[in-house]
């Protein structure tokens, strides 16, 4: 593996004993990483079995390469978002399908690399991009150029951020002094030190905070630069399409609003008729396409807590096609 790239994946065990893989199947990995859970795969699926791969970011692409070199011929890496996912299957004519993953957190590499802006902790740019060569639009831009109205909605919507109102028109004030400076480019430092400001907290008193309070204004960022939220939403219904009978789709999510649309989604697939309680017979015809294999979200043991503190925000839902 890169010698500068470090991740660990997490709910490895309980990825394994959910999707199962045996000799000759076929598998979907939406969110290769590193490729900790496409390596626990393919251990188990060869000699014929394959991965599909998707992954955005070039650093972890180059990292899985490395690390998945021996298992070259089974694994297909496309470098491209899970949202297009019916397109690769066509592509790479790659069925049945037995299985498909998401792992929907950040990497520890993008969280520690302080070019990223992924943390409020670096000093790099304010971007958040997964893919920075060719996704356009940057945290940064979002920042310096939309509209009040906009900045309401992704904070509010994508950060469940309370003091909305407050932190949007203090954004708004803040950045005419900013531009009028002519800087480069915002800071990530810069930008938290902004949010401190306009939430009137010193930062010798950040330490009787439960979460650093940019904590959700960089999630509600990074959402809408990677538009995960619509990704997901996209991409669920198409593993369901593609999934042999019997097959089963693993989410692993780090937060709730992701953890929400897989939980309605699968509880959605799930149901059999769906006509009005008064309604004396069936005139739907319905029928549930998913059965919910985890009836309570899994969580990682202590023990993996212990091991990797990043793990401890992961929640993984299974369901299985009917």
């Amino acid at each position: 593996m890169s010698n500068d790239y470090h991740h660990i994946s997490v709910l490895g065990d309980e990825i394994i004993k959910y999707l199962d893989p045996k000799a000759g199947q076929n598998f979907i990995d939406c969110t290769l990483g590193g490729g900790g859970h496409s390596a626990r795969i393919l251990d188990l699926n060869g000699p014929k079995g394959k991965v599909l791969a998707f992954e955005l970011d070039p650093r972890a692409i180059k990292a899985a390469k490395s690390r998945l070199k021996d298992y070259k011929d089974r694994i297909v890496i496309v470098r491209d978002s899970y949202a297009h996912l019916k397109d690769y299957i066509k592509k790479e004519n790659l069925k049945p399908i037995q299985g498909i993953v998401f792992d929907l957190g950040l990497s520890s590499d993008q969280l520690d690399k302080a070019d990223r802006g992924f943390s409020f902790k670096d000093h790099g740019s304010l971007d958040m991009r997964f893919d920075p060569e060719n996704q356009k639009l940057k945290a940064e831009d979002i920042i310096l150029n939309w509209s009040e109205s906009e900045l309401l909605k992704i904070f509010y919507e994508y950060g469940e951020v309370k003091q909305t109102k407050r932190l949007v028109q203090g954004i708004i004030a803040w950045r005419k002094t900013f531009l009028k400076q002519k800087q480069k480019e915002l800071k990530t430092s810069m930008f938290v030190s902004a949010i401190l400001e306009i939430l009137n907290i010193k930062e010798s008193n950040l330490k009787k905070h439960r979460i650093h309070p940019a904590t959700q204004i960089f999630q509600a960022l990074r959402i809408a630069v990677n538009s995960e939220l619509d990704n997901i939403s996209k991409a669920l219904p198409q593993a369901l399409d593609i999934l042999e009978s019997g097959g089963r789709i693993a989410v692993i999510s780090f937060h709730s609003l992701e953890d929400r649309i897989v939980k309605h989604y699968f509880k959605q697939m799930s149901q059999g008729c769906i006509c009005p309680p008064e309604s004396p017979v069936c005139n739907c015809n319905n029928k549930a396409k998913l059965k919910i294999i985890t009836k309570k979200v899994i969580e990682p043991s202590a023990n993996e807590i212990s091991a990797n503190r990043r793990s401890r925000s992961a929640k993984l839902r299974v369901a299985e096609k009917i």
